[in-house]
């Protein structure tokens, strides 16, 4: 008996190991992001994966498990370094590598590929000891990000040896006696290809101080300023702003010289006066400081992903909101796969499961995909909490119409809808729609094309109320 519990024991985790998967993908190391663009490493004990000779274009790159986000690893550092959970991408660099991944630990090695010269900026408008290091993708190009310097000269140290230029902010390198005029200030971006020699300083964008102040926000002037963020050097946004049905007003440098706002509610263009809430919630304030033109509106946020038909563009799914606090949706049918909310049908604020276990139907926010199960939810979010639940739609009563049933049920060719309806559609347990049917005079439907399985109606009445039932085709 031992020795068979063993074998079994033995067979399982040796099926665990044939399913598993572990792949490098991303514009960095095979041209694009997930689906279709993974590059499998192999393994010998489900552990250490590896791959010889692989050629990378250079760039953002990630190791992910059984082609899925739910897991995967990544880290700043290049080219070996430890990546965790939904870290950070790696930041490859253009060659050809040895690559070894470790399942457990998360640690990585690119070995083999070219000698990454080592460049860097420095004199006396460089402020941090020993230059600025800066960084490539590709060999030839290299960047430092979000540098502040301080009047004076810069050169170019490449492998020990230096390079100064007589032009700025832009130019062409020349000798190691020439010194670039460096104008003190802040910068997005400098850059050299060490190829050809042209470098570019890119100043930071000079950005406003912009606030909203007033009793809608609890209290006028000092001390009760609310910063906006720049989108550019025109346009500012303040997100999950809580407002009280009172007056407020933008501002400029917290002071009273400069100011927006009209009586128009919830959106105006500033004529000097205040500007009086009508509605308390939760809004995105938004203001262009060169044409006067503000709102407040309630944060989209929807539901998208593999769950209900795919990521992303086209398949979001919005929840509506009263307050811009509460929002829900109902009758959501999803398959089982992966989901998340996200806000303004972008990635660049997303919510989902707490950790790899996954929290459904109820969780708290996390930055993991939310694994759901098949069937029809009406779901609910928090935008002040990002905490969620989806409700089984199909064991609550909606909308008025909870006489409509079908029978027979189960079903082998036909079935017939009771109740007052104006129409149904009925979708497979993957949430396809495979039928759409309309009120008849005795309401009876075929099905007798359908493979045997279980199937969901959905019945709306005249006024778009809907209800969900099972329907088992035998």
């Amino acid at each position: 008996m031992r020795t068979k519990l063993l074998l079994l024991i033995a067979l399982i985790f040796s099926a665990i190991n044939i399913n598993a998967q572990v792949s490098i993908t991303g514009v960095g190391a095979t041209g694009g992001w997930g689906n279709g663009f993974d590059q499998d490493l192999t393994t010998t004990d489900g552990n250490i994966w590896t791959i010889s000779g692989f050629t990378m274009p250079g760039g953002d790159c990630k190791f992910r498990f059984n082609h899925d986000w739910a897991v995967n690893w990544g880290d700043t550092a290049w080219p070996s370094g430890t990546g965790t959970q939904n870290g950070p991408n790696i930041p490859a660099i253009t060659g050809t590598y040895d690559i070894t991944f470790n399942q457990t630990t998360g640690e990585y090695t690119f070995s083999g590929g070219a000698p990454i010269p080592v460049v860097k900026l420095i004199g006396t408008a460089v402020t941090t000891p020993g230059g600025l290091i800066m960084t490539t993708s590709d060999l030839s190009n290299f960047t430092v990000s979000n540098a502040t310097l301080v009047a004076g000269t810069a050169q170019f140290e490449v492998d020990g040896v230096v390079y100064g230029g007589i032009d700025f902010p832009a130019g062409t390198v020349t000798s190691d006696t020439d010194f670039i005029p460096v104008t003190a200030g802040n910068y997005t971006s400098i850059s050299i290809n060490i190829a050809s020699g042209g470098y570019v300083f890119t100043a930071a964008p000079l950005y406003q101080l912009i606030s909203l102040t007033g009793a809608a926000v609890g209290g006028w002037g000092d001390g009760f300023d609310f910063d906006l963020t720049p989108v550019d050097t025109d346009n500012y946004r303040l997100n999950d702003i809580a407002l009280l049905a009172q007056d407020c007003k933008f501002r400029k440098d917290h002071a009273w010289s400069t100011t927006w706002g009209s009586a128009a509610f919830p959106s105006g263009v500033s004529t000097g006066d205040n500007i009086t809430v009508t509605t308390a919630g939760t809004y995105d304030a938004k203001l262009n400081i060169v044409t006067g033109a503000y709102s407040f509106t309630f944060p989209v946020i929807s539901l998208t992903g593999a769950a209900i038909g795919g990521w992303g563009d086209g398949y979001d799914t919005d929840l509506t909101t009263t307050d811009g606090v509460n929002y829900s949706v109902n009758n959501v049918v999803t398959i089982a796969d992966g989901c998340k909310f996200r806000r303004d049908h972008a990635w660049t604020t997303s919510w989902g499961a707490a950790d790899i276990s996954n929290n459904f139907p109820t969780g708290a926010p996390g930055t993991n995909n939310i694994v759901a199960t098949p069937g029809t939810w009406n779901i609910t979010f928090n935008n002040l909490t990002k905490a969620y639940v989806f409700t089984d739609a199909l064991a609550v009563s909606h909308f008025g119409i909870e006489s409509i049933s079908v029978y027979p049920n189960p079903a082998s060719t036909n079935f017939t809808i009771k109740g007052e309806f104006a129409n149904a559609q009925v979708y497979n347990i993957s949430g396809q729609l495979v039928k759409t049917f309309v009120s008849t005079e005795n309401n009876q439907f075929s099905i007798a094309d359908l493979s045997a399985g279980l199937y969901l109606v959905k019945v709306s009445d005249a006024n778009n109320n809907t209800k969900t039932l099972k329907l088992i085709k035998e």
